[in-house]
């Protein structure tokens, strides 16, 4: 009994943990690649190449940040369908050591 609800505050855990490297991980990479080109080494032939107009920033800014969103939610359906196939090459897995028994039978 003590080894199952070992294992399942494991699951609830590694669950949680997923579930926020999915919603916030990817979202403070993304922020702060988006942010390199007005912050980051090549700031200054950036800034040249605008103009230094805080508008055309804004405008970069937001559709980078649009493409970012997108971004974060494909990285999260690709962890969540990793985790899936994780989970049906297990119940392949059990059917294919049940045929063998029940061959062996």
């Amino acid at each position: 009994m003590r080894h199952s609800t070992n294992i399942i505050n494991k699951k609830m855990f590694m669950g949680i943990f997923d579930s926020i490297l999915i919603k916030y991980g990817a979202l403070m990479i993304g922020y702060g690649v988006v942010g390199l080109p007005v912050f980051g080494p090549g700031s200054e032939a950036y800034i040249k190449s605008i103009g230094d107009d805080p508008s055309k920033i804004t405008r970069d800014y937001v559709r980078n940040s649009s493409l970012l969103i997108n971004l974060a939610k494909a990285i999260g359906r690709l962890v969540i369908s990793y985790k899936e196939i994780q989970q049906l090459a297990g119940y392949t897995t059990l059917v294919y050591e049940m045929h063998e028994v029940l061959t062996d039978l």
